[in-house]
């Protein structure tokens, strides 16, 4: 109710201001998944030529965040930086009469489904991946326990970035990871068992996971290279 409280005053804030063309309603409220305490996030698109800068503010004990662009830097961000496909995609437009936030929410979408990560990145996260499997597996192999987990726990973002790579998806924002597995339509069986294993399993599972999914990344980041060669 606070949230929706807040949502409200915003709304009728900034619907007032002439500047201000369209409302975006982002992050874990607007996916529906926010914990007592989650921070706000908000977007604004604004009039050609307008600019602001990004505003952070407390609440009735909530952090809001509140970013501005309008239609040409908002295309720009969304092309130059993949993971701003899903602020539209998961976004809920409170505002929006002349259409603009619907037509960056398509251009986000076909950016989704279009989306293809560079050789250059590929071949950037094989060799980050293949250092951290071989360090891991060598600790694991000393009975090291403690330097295979350290490894691990360093190199757990990069795992997930090697599973979205792996898949042609772009990378969600650490808040949506979860809520995005679904995306994955490949990679290895139990995926959310493996990945929730991966961060909240015991040590030595822990471990062991993490070099099962290293094993696939590497081997389907190599399997792609290989065909793109051909």
């Amino acid at each position: 109710m606070l949230y929706q409280t807040l949502i409200q005053e915003l709304v009728e804030e900034l619907s007032r201001q002439e500047e201000v063309i369209g409302i975006l309603l982002t992050g874990s409220v607007a996916r529906g998944d926010a914990l007592l305490g989650s921070d706000l996030d908000m977007r604004f698109i604004l009039t050609p030529g307008t600019k602001r800068e990004f505003h952070r503010e407390l609440r009735q004990g909530i952090l809001i965040e509140q970013g501005y662009a309008d239609v040409a830097l908002a295309q720009s961000e969304l092309e130059a930086n993949p993971m701003e496909v899903y602020a539209y995609l998961d976004g809920r437009i409170l505002l929006d009469p002349h259409g603009v936030l619907a037509d960056l929410r398509e251009q986000a979408q076909r950016r989704f489904e279009t989306y293809q990560i560079s050789e250059p990145e590929k071949e950037k996260i094989i060799s980050w991946l293949e250092s951290a499997h071989f360090k891991i597996r060598v600790a694991e192999n000393g009975n090291q326990l403690l330097k295979a987990a350290f490894v691990t726990g360093t190199v757990s973002w990069q795992i997930i970035e090697g599973l979205w790579a792996a898949n042609n998806r772009p990378l969600p924002p650490n808040g949506s990871i979860w809520s995005h597995v679904k995306d994955l339509s490949q990679g290895p069986v139990d995926i959310e068992e493996r990945l929730e294993c991966l961060f909240c399993g015991e040590t030595r599972k822990r471990v062991r996971v993490a070099l099962e999914l290293l094993e696939w990344i590497l081997s389907s980041l190599k399997g792609e290279l290989k065909t793109s060669l051909l």
